[in-house]
């Protein structure tokens, strides 16, 4: 009886594969860095809101991924808010939207909303990161019910999250 054994991935000559093929993760090479656009700090592998330790040291000027997503136009997820209930409770979502993001944005500062735009009865969020869109359209759902679907791109980190009520 043969036993499978669950093993990392290998390719060409005993290297191993990059763990997400995301071209906004950055690259390897400073320990610590500042960006240079929202003033991010990337420490120990994570970016965090930058404090007083910002200031010290000799820190790298860089461009976070979330500045550089910004500056391409490419977000990471979009959320479609849709519905004649949309239309009669609009203040109290866009609070509810708004709210979300701060709280999501302390503890990340990589997941930030790109552009927010209405046409008619839809409302439409791009996000920088798949993740917030993703609590976006569940936070809404849990306040507001109705329907919520998701969909993922194969291959790349992007969400597509639909609301209708």
């Amino acid at each position: 009886m043969s036993r499978v054994t669950h093993k990392s991935v290998v390719e060409e000559q005993g290297q191993r594969t990059a763990r997400s093929t995301d071209a906004y993760l950055p690259k390897v090479g400073h320990e610590a860095a500042l960006c240079k656009k929202c003033g991010a700090l990337y420490r120990n592998k994570r970016w965090t809101v930058a404090g007083e330790e910002a200031g010290a040291g000799n820190l790298a000027k860089v461009v976070c991924p979330a500045c550089q997503r910004m500056a391409d136009n490419n977000p990471g997820g979009i959320v479609t808010f849709a519905g004649d209930y949309l239309l009669a409770h609009e203040d109290a979502i866009l609070n509810s939207i708004k709210n979300i993001e701060a709280k999501s944005r302390a503890k990340n500062p990589l997941g930030r909303i790109m552009e927010i735009s209405q046409d008619k009865n839809v409302l439409t969020i791009a996000t920088t990161e798949d993740k917030l869109a993703q609590k976006l359209g569940r936070e809404i759902f849990k306040a507001h019910r109705g329907e919520l679907h998701y969909r993922w791109s194969h291959g790349e980190s992007f969400v597509r999250v639909s609301w209708f009520r």
